[in-house]
């Protein structure tokens, strides 16, 4: 079943299944969060379907097999772990599979997820399959963005953007998901994805992430007190409080400059208020790099100790 957000491209995509004149590599460009794999998957599903050519019929032999997660013409390739390269034997094995007969004489689609975690070794192995495909084989790509992809593989696809959808639309669905009331801070900091917005309220990390500013505010008031227990929430839920910490500067630093909206903590212009009048320009602006920076080092090292770090960044604001 699509997602509302997902309807209009996937009418596209129908209209060029009915006409015969779906490229043989599609590239889904959509943020994480948007539902993309299930978007992704029900083109697999519908080309691989043996009695209908614009959506799956749900009751032959294929669809079952697509169901049952068996299917013999379908194959996926993903990182083995989130923000892990896909190895180059995994991406030379779909030039395999595209050389292969198909099982059930029909269509072989191979699904290629976070195609921008192929590296160039991956990228450069596969670009020949993709530019000229054997016979009945459909390959679909998905990525976050075109920033983080080859433009060799770019240049190969037919390029289709999921788009966002509005910010009332995402606080209707999710409220609806959850029969409650949610702010627009948590749709912000979830980069306006549904699911991801979705996930963060059900999981109680929006209640965590307001005690955080609440705590990192409250330190920034001299004496400076408090900064063990803004370590301790940062220790307790990782890497992610980084980014919710960046992002709270980032207003701070847009109030200063006179900006009246676009605040992601539009719900706690209190909190960014007080501590825009309390630090600094060049010290936010300072210490904005530098949890960047920390966030980038400990997403590519992960055995670092983060206590310590963000101590030690935190030490960053008090003045002598």
């Amino acid at each position: 079943m699509l997602y509302p957000w997902q309807e209009s491209l996937w009418q596209n995509w129908q209209q060029l299944l009915e006409q015969k004149r779906l490229h043989h590599a599609i590239l889904l460009l959509a943020v994480k969060g948007s539902g993309r794999d299930v978007l992704a998957r029900q083109l697999a599903k519908t080309v691989l379907c043996q009695n209908n050519e614009t959506e799956p019929c749900d009751v032959c032999h294929s669809c079952k097999l697509f169901e049952a997660n068996s299917h013999p013409d379908f194959h996926v390739i993903k990182p083995e772990q989130e923000g892990k390269q896909i190895g180059v034997d995994a991406v030379r094995q779909c030039n395999r599979w595209a050389t292969e007969t198909s099982h059930l004489n029909g269509q072989r689609v191979i699904l290629i997820e976070h195609a921008d975690a192929m590296g160039e070794a991956g990228s450069n192995a596969i670009l020949k399959t993709l530019e000229e495909p054997p016979q009945g084989c459909q390959f679909i790509l998905t990525a976050q963005s075109l920033d983080s992809l080859l433009p060799t593989i770019v240049s190969r696809c037919n390029k289709w953007r999921l788009p966002i959808p509005a910010e009332a639309n995402v606080k209707q669905w999710v409220e609806h998901k959850l029969m409650q009331s949610i702010n627009v801070e948590s749709i912000r900091l979830n980069s306006g994805a549904p699911l991801s917005t979705l996930a963060f309220v059900e999981s109680g990390m929006n209640i965590r992430h307001a005690n955080l500013i609440k705590a990192f505010a409250e330190f920034l008031q001299p004496p400076n007190i408090g900064i063990y227990d803004v370590t301790a929430m940062c220790t307790a839920d990782g890497i992610i409080t980084l980014k919710w910490l960046s992002y709270f500067l980032v207003d701070c630093i847009k109030y200063q400059q006179g900006v009246s909206n676009s605040f992601v903590h539009n719900e706690s212009l209190v909190a960014v208020q007080q501590v825009a009048t309390q630090v600094s320009g060049a010290l936010l602006l300072e210490q904005s790099r530098k949890i960047n920076t920390l966030y980038r080092k400990l997403e590519q090292h992960t055995g670092l100790n983060i206590e310590l770090l963000v101590v030690e960044w935190l030490t960053g604001f008090i003045q002598d």
